[in-house]
Formats: structure tokens, sequence, C-alpha cells
């Protein structure tokens, strides 16, 4: 079964506070459009080490790309502008 839209999206934003500090800083520079090559250079890691990270944090978000990854952090940011 698949969960409905509104449970994945609570999973990714509980996800991410189990991120770690790297994870962090590559799901930030993913939302601020940075390219695989120019967050593997940001954070000084080569691509395949980008490539496990980013398995560790697609599965902490509950998520299967990094296109649904911005999705559901475009909704989030939407969210927080909302409410303020």
């Amino acid at each position: 079964t698949t969960e409905e839209p509104i449970d994945e999206y609570k999973r990714f934003c509980d996800g991410i506070s189990l991120l770690t500090i790297t994870e962090r800083k590559i799901f930030d520079l993913y939302v601020s459009g940075k390219s695989t090559a120019e967050t593997a250079e940001a954070v000084g890691i080569k691509e395949n080490t980008l490539k496990f990270h980013n398995k560790n944090i697609y599965q902490k978000l509950g998520v299967s790309s990094r296109k649904q990854l911005l999705y559901y952090a475009s909704l989030s940011n939407e969210t927080e502008a909302s409410e303020n």
C-alpha cells in the first residue's frame, strides 16, 4: 500500500530533523538549486560519496528522488511563508 500524500509530506518534514550535519548541508544545497557536482564540491566529497549520502537522505525523508525532495521542500517553504 502507498502512503497518502499528506502522510508522505509529514514524514518528509519529520525526517529533516533526523539528517546528520553533512546530510542537512547537502539537503540545503539542493534546495538552493545546486547541481550534484556543485554540491559535492561545496561539501568537499566525491560524487560517489554524495550518492551514498543521497540514499540516506532519501530514506530518512521518505522520498525516492531529488525531484520529490525539492517538491516537498518547496511545499514546506510555502507553508512557513503563509504562517508568518
